[in-house]
């Protein structure tokens, strides 16, 4: 007796297996949805924040051109490391993928901040410098909890100042605070040492005006391209280092 003939699988159903398959098993890469180094046209872009304790990283790879706006992640066998530590691979709940490292902050004390990417894989190996001038500060005014009413003129103050330049101020609700305000606020300000908030400047955001928790944070932000110290970049030519010396403070916000 002839059992029935094995059922035939399609070329499209076996493909679409294959994918699916691929969003699970560990190390398996579609060539389409994840960056080799050796495209020509990837763009990179570097987020490094300081904030005097520690100094994270965060990573972008995208294609230019690439209509879904999602950061990607790099092909099997590639790797990313931020001054000689590996960096770790993120998916965030947009489907967008991010490399992070945190470490110590060196650069406290200094005037420049400077760091080295490394981006490596079987067919390249790029060290890029980033170098830039976002001096180390302290907040000197007001002082940490202190209470500043809303509809009264406070004095922000750091030093050292860096005439010449600008440094941005934002206020808002302190994290897993109680919140009172309304929208943050986002100054951008003359790098003098220090800065004035008018009367009523914040907003309360509740019916009843409370005191509450609220934030301040100063940062000085810095630009710059990432140039290849060793090896042959291929990366775009608009691939950006964003570098952020910050500090901060909470005070309370009162209504009167």
């Amino acid at each position: 007796m002839v059992g029935p003939s094995p059922r035939r699988v399609s070329p499209v159903r076996l493909a679409g297996l294959t994918l699916a398959a691929c969003a699970w098993l560990p190390g398996c890469e579609d060539s389409g949805s994840c960056a080799a180094l050796s495209e020509p046209d990837l763009l990179v872009t570097a987020y490094i924040d300081h904030n005097g304790e520690r100094a994270r990283t965060e990573l972008e790879v995208m294609r230019v051109g690439d209509d879904a706006g999602l950061s990607l992640p790099l092909c099997k066998g590639a790797s990313i490391a931020v001054d000689g530590v590996a960096a770790t691979r993120v998916r965030k709940p947009s489907g967008s993928y991010v490399y992070k490292v945190d470490a110590a902050d060196d650069a406290v004390d200094g005037t420049d901040v400077e760091h080295e990417l490394r981006l490596r894989d079987d067919d390249v190996d790029v060290t890029y410098l980033v170098k830039a001038e976002a001096p180390a500060f302290a907040i000197t005014a007001p002082k940490a909890g202190e209470k500043l009413a809303r509809g009264a003129a406070w004095d922000v103050a750091w030093e050292p100042a860096r005439p010449g330049s600008t440094i941005i101020a934002r206020i808002d609700d302190a994290i897993d605070g109680k919140a009172c305000l309304a929208a943050s606020i986002v100054l951008e300000l003359p790098d003098e040492g220090t800065a004035q908030v008018a009367p009523d400047q914040l907003k309360a955001g509740l019916v009843r005006p409370e005191n509450c928790d609220a934030t301040l944070r100063l940062s000085r932000v810095a630009i710059t391209p990432l140039e290849a110290k060793s090896g042959a970049s291929r990366i775009h030519a608009d691939s950006r280092a964003r570098i952020a010396t910050w500090r901060e403070l909470e005070f309370i916000s009162s209504d009167s």
